[in-house]
């Protein structure tokens, strides 16, 4: 999306973010009715498949829910009664306790009173003395010219000190009192009337509003339409029954909690256990403050009520305990990816929403933003509020490490591709992140967009990065080939030592077609040979070809592969082909053109090199051809091993040109 574009919507949602605070009134109603027909749309969906009409299903579940909230609300209501009836007693004991508190605390609060006592006292010593008939710019009492001796003396009136007037309002008619109290008693009770009105009418006419928006906003999209109204529906209906879910089992564990600390304390029960478990699990649908005001009260009642220090440190032990079970365990399990928001974007929205709507913004934020990243993520012109807030990666791994990389923080680069390698494992790390960021860094050295030290910390992070890679594999190799032995000490591997292997006889020599970059590509796919169990050599780009070509004849080489990253890799590997095919003409070769999107069969023309060559672009590719080449010279090497009692496999598969066949 351009800048023009963006630029462009910035007016279009400052009017948006206005709208929706203006008509809050009506807006409001809509958005609490609309997340509620998104809560039992499910519950009415499953009773008309019992074969129950629209009509009843719909009145059944709206009449139930109703049903639920009133007996909620009543029950918390008699307990709140039963609480201010018990608030003297309460009072009493949190007088007695602040006493004590003060008793014990007298030495060094006192101390500090004094020294507060004391410094006021100096500093009103130091203060010039006031008349007192100017102090707090009261005029004295002047005696009117007029005014007989014993009369009370009037100030006397002037434009700097005109006569005070007071001015009281008419008392208000019963009649009015009764309307301004019936006002506010209306109020609620019409926009709740309004909301169960609304909700009744969405659940009955639900197929049919979503066909009208359909055909609103999706005239000629009808696919992603469609698409982003299932999503948004699956995500807030999955979002709010699991919150559901998870608030009812937060109240119960708090009241069984309270039920056990009062029932397990010497001095009584726990006091109205019934009313703090409702308000954990109502409150817990606010964002991060609802536990909060949930557990102060019950904490503050159990310091208050009971003499005994464990009830209050079992209280709070209590809902730490709960909260933190219900954060780690509970809510990754239930929700998983339901909503699609990061953790930033839950904060943000709590803040922005509560800002335009208040309390009741602070119960919709998320509902409300899971709608926002929905339509982030199917409207082009929005797409950046799905990258804002949503919870999906916006780069790629490679283009992480790479970033990583720039800023010369390979500690951080490391940390990723460990986990990566945790992940994927370790030919998905070279292929799929470290390949790419290499071939990135490439492509901005040839374009002149990366500075020489930037370069080489590049280059020598990558080389140390493959070390502690391939060890931390070979690691986790041989942990498991142990764990492997002592689950079944009878496998062949059992009294073999995992970290000593027997050496392979046919070598493959990995030749850089280049410069640097692709030496380090042939390290990796030296590194992944040797952890299958097969020798392999990276040669040095500092080696001229000639030189190269004297390297396959000193190994006598089974296979070579020609590493070459792009921008200026086919005519490089080309070259290096030619000339090792020109002396060793039988020679199995492959060639790996990394990262390459070209068709591999015009590449392969290209290199228009004659004799057995493979091409390929990734080391995973590699591997798999290297293997297919080298098994039928593995298995010559074995015969002639057993032919000549234990000789040297290696001079046996290099003794004659015909094991150099394809």
């Amino acid at each position: 999306m351009g800048t023009g574009l963006k630029l462009g919507l910035m007016p279009t949602l400052f009017a948006t973010v206005a709208a929706l605070y203006f008509a809050q009134a009506v807006l409001i109603p809509l958005a609490v009715a609309i997340l509620l027909a998104f809560l039992l749309a499910p519950v009415v969906t499953r009773l008309e498949r019992w074969r129950l009409g629209r009509i009843a299903a719909v009145l059944i579940a709206v009449g139930t829910a109703l049903a639920v909230l009133g007996t909620i609300g009543w029950t918390v209501e008699r307990q709140f009664v039963d609480v201010a009836e018990k608030l003297p007693d309460y009072g009493v004991n949190i007088q007695s306790k602040l006493r004590r508190f003060q008793g014990a605390a007298a030495g060094s609060f006192s101390k500090a009173a004094r020294g507060v006592e004391a410094t006021l006292k100096s500093m009103a010593a130091t203060q010039p003395s006031t008349a007192p008939s100017t102090i707090a710019g009261v005029t004295p009492l002047v005696q009117a010219p007029d005014s007989r001796p014993g009369e009370p003396s009037l100030p006397r009136i002037s434009p700097q000190n005109p006569l005070p007037v007071r001015e009281y309002t008419e008392p208000s008619s019963p009649l009015q009192i009764v309307g301004h109290y019936l006002g506010r008693l209306l109020s609620p009770l019409a926009t709740g009337g309004l909301i169960v009105v609304l909700v009744i009418f969405m659940l009955y006419h639900r197929k049919d509003l979503r066909d009208r928006v359909i055909r609103l906003v999706g005239h000629g999209r009808l696919l992603v339409t469609t698409q982003a109204l299932d999503d948004a529906a699956t995500r807030i209906s999955r979002y709010l029954l699991m919150q559901l879910a998870i608030n009812a089992t937060y109240g119960i564990c708090v009241g069984i909690g309270l039920w056990i600390i009062g029932l397990s304390s010497a001095e009584g029960r726990f006091p109205n256990v019934l009313l703090w478990a409702l308000l954990a699990a109502v409150l817990r649908f606010v964002p991060y403050l609802g536990p909060i005001i949930a557990a102060a009260v019950p904490v503050v009642l159990s310091l208050a009520i009971f003499n005994s220090a464990g009830v209050f440190v079992a209280t709070v032990g209590m809902y730490v305990v709960i909260e933190l079970v219900i954060i780690n365990l509970l809510e990754p399990w239930l929700f998983g990816s339901s909503t699609g928001l990061s953790i930033m974007a839950i904060l943000v929205s709590a803040v922005f929403w509560t800002w335009l709507w208040g309390p009741i913004g602070l119960l919709l934020a998320t509902p409300l933003t899971v709608i926002v990243v929905v339509l982030g993520k199917y409207v082009p012109q929005l797409r950046f509020l799905d990258v804002i807030l949503g919870d999906e990666q916006v780069l790629e791994p490679s283009f992480r490490v790479y970033q990583r990389l720039l800023t010369l923080d390979q500690e951080e680069a490391g940390e990723l591709l460990h986990d990566y390698r945790k992940e994927k494992g370790l030919e998905c790390v070279y292929d799929q992140v470290m390949i790419p960021a290499l071939a990135m860094a490439e492509k901005d050295r040839h374009t002149g967009q990366v500075d020489t030290e930037r370069e080489t910390f590049i280059r020598q992070a990558m080389r140390d990065l493959i070390e502690e890679l391939g060890d931390a594999q070979r690691t986790d190799n041989a942990a498991a080939a142990l764990a492997e032995v002592e689950k079944n000490p009878d496998s062949p591997a059992s009294g073999v030592t995992p970290s000593i292997s027997k050496e392979p006889s046919v070598i493959v020599l990995c030749l850089p077609a280049h410069n640097e970059a692709d030496e380090i590509v042939g390290l990796m796919l030296a590194q992944l040979l040797e952890l299958k169990g097969q020798r392999a050599i990276a040669a040095s780009q500092v080696s001229l070809a000639s030189e190269m070509l004297e390297l396959v004849q000193e190994h006598e080489a089974g296979t070579v592969c020609i590493s070459a990253l792009p921008p200026a890799a086919l005519a490089h590997s080309r070259y290096l082909c030619k000339r090792l095919h020109v002396k060793f003409p039988e020679l199995p070769t492959v060639v790996g053109l990394w990262t390459s999107k070209a068709d591999p069969k015009k590449s392969l023309d290209r290199l228009a090199c004659h004799g057995p060559v493979h091409l390929v672009t990734s080391v995973g590719a590699a591997i798999a051809e290297i293997h297919q080449i080298i098994q039928p010279l593995l298995l010559q090497c074995a015969d002639a091993q057993a032919v000549t009692h234990g000789k040297n496999c290696e001079r046996g598969a290099a003794g004659g040109d015909d094991l150099r066949g394809p």
